[in-house]
């Protein structure tokens, strides 16, 4: 959008402000609130419950979520002890757009989580590799650098099926295609590992039916240029603005998956999570290692960019990205945004699909319809949700808008728009109006 991302995010913040909301950022969440229910009769209720969980299956760590009322959610508590609750009407809502994982391993307290479990199908997904991202800033404008809007990717081994034939019946086993779950996509000690039991004719040895620790030890996920996973998106090239409010320069962002020197993966877990480490062991010169092999595979890939780089900061703390996009992801029950716990709701692209912006915000709108109580059945049949009530009962939003006596355009950032003369690779038009607005969106 014009303006960049943050243009959004003020577009929205000024909406829910003038419904009365309040939205407030850098706020660290400790743990989800949850009533108390009401303690129960002395009729043996509560052990026959105790005993039918006993009785399930213990793989499955979501066994007690069908089992029995759930307490309603009625709040977050912040890191400084702070409460956030909602109305006690019982028609409030809490929506967590962190992802499945954290919400219900991280923020779901122990105690609620052990009497009354998890989502249906929560043990059987993955947890995607946490990521990284490297800031790169770029002397010129994107004409002169060639850049474009679109996002580029690369993706090791995508068109490479890991199918499996069974020569006994000539059926083919469907397996995974390009890296399996973040891992280290080498596959030279996989397949040569494969060849040498399959040249044994029948005789397995124990080094190759049961591997060893060092080969499991020495088996670490590490960024490799040319190879790994990567995205390279130019901001700039995306806001109309931008060279008006910054002149000739543009910005870079190389999103990568974090090294093993900053996350662990617990595999035997269910699901399969990744903790992120407090990298204090390898210091600055494990980041500058990382940062010198990404701006080389970066320069490579893009050969415009060099001598043409100003300033690069890699974000050495690794964020988490959302489940493993798998067949589990999109078969469990439990991935919708409807959650066991009553006054507790999901959104974001755990319920669509990953790294697209896009399809977080249709992650927030299926949230926001669910909220509401709308079906698939008011989507399909009725046409109803809550963006046809938008268009039913809203009147069409004025761009200048009151506020505190002064009239101000509804824009995040000073923006006016120019002829694009065709034929030509420039644009005609003086510069824009002062930065009055944004000063004030600012303040």
């Amino acid at each position: 959008p014009v303006g960049g991302p943050r243009a959004l995010c003020h577009a929205l913040t000024s909406v829910i402000e003038q419904s009365d909301g309040r939205v407030i950022a850098g706020a660290s969440l400790q743990e989800l609130l949850f009533e108390k229910l009401p303690e129960e009769d002395g009729d043996g209720r509560g052990k026959d419950r105790k005993k039918k969980q006993k009785k399930g299956d213990d793989n499955d760590a979501s066994s007690p979520s069908s089992d029995g009322p759930k307490p309603r959610c009625r709040g977050v508590r912040l890191q400084n002890g702070c409460e956030v609750t909602v109305a006690d009407d019982g028609d409030g809502a809490v929506v967590s757009t962190l992802g499945l994982i954290p919400t219900f391993l991280h923020l779901l307290p122990p105690d609620i989580r052990t009497a009354h479990g998890v989502p249906p199908g929560l043990p059987a997904v993955s947890e995607r590799r946490p990521l990284m991202k490297m800031l790169v800033g770029l002397r010129g404008n994107k004409d002169e650098l060639d850049l474009t809007g679109a996002d580029w990717y690369r993706l090791p081994n995508a068109a490479l099926p890991r199918d499996e034939m069974d020569p006994a019946t000539g059926l083919v086993k469907c397996g995974t295609i390009g890296v399996d779950g973040g891992a280290d996509d080498d596959g030279g000690e996989g397949e040569a590992l494969t060849e040498s039991t399959a040249s044994g004719r029948g005789k397995r040895s124990k080094a190759a039916s049961t591997p060893s620790t060092s080969e499991k030890k020495s088996s670490r996920t590490k960024f490799k240029p040319g190879k790994s996973w990567m995205k390279v998106s130019f901001p700039s090239a995306k806001d109309p603005s931008w060279v008006d409010r910054h002149g000739n320069v543009s910005t870079c962002v190389v999103t990568i998956e974090a090294d093993d020197d900053f996350v662990r993966v617990f595999d035997t877990a269910k699901p399969r999570i990744y903790s992120i480490l407090n990298n204090n062991s390898g210091g600055s010169s494990v980041v500058e290692r990382l940062s010198d092999r990404v701006l080389k595979d970066l320069v490579e890939t893009f050969p415009q960019l060099e001598k043409k780089i100003e300033c690069v900061q890699i974000c050495s703390t690794p964020y988490r990205s959302g489940l493993v996009q798998n067949p589990a992801r999109f078969a469990i029950k439990g991935n919708r945004p409807e959650m066991p716990y009553p006054g507790l709701f999901i959104g974001g692209a755990d319920l669509t699909v990953a790294d697209s912006a896009s399809a977080e915000i249709v992650g927030g709108w299926l949230a926001a319809n669910a909220v509401m109580g709308y079906s698939f059945i008011d989507y399909l049949y009725l046409k109803k949700n809550i963006t046809s009530d938008l268009q039913q009962f809203l009147e069409e939003p004025n761009l200048e808008t009151e506020r505190d006596g002064v009239v101000v355009e509804d824009l995040a950032v000073p923006f006016t728009e120019k002829d694009v003369v065709i034929g030509k690779g420039g644009c005609d038009g003086g510069n824009g109006p002062t930065d009055a607005a944004e000063s004030t969106k600012e303040e």
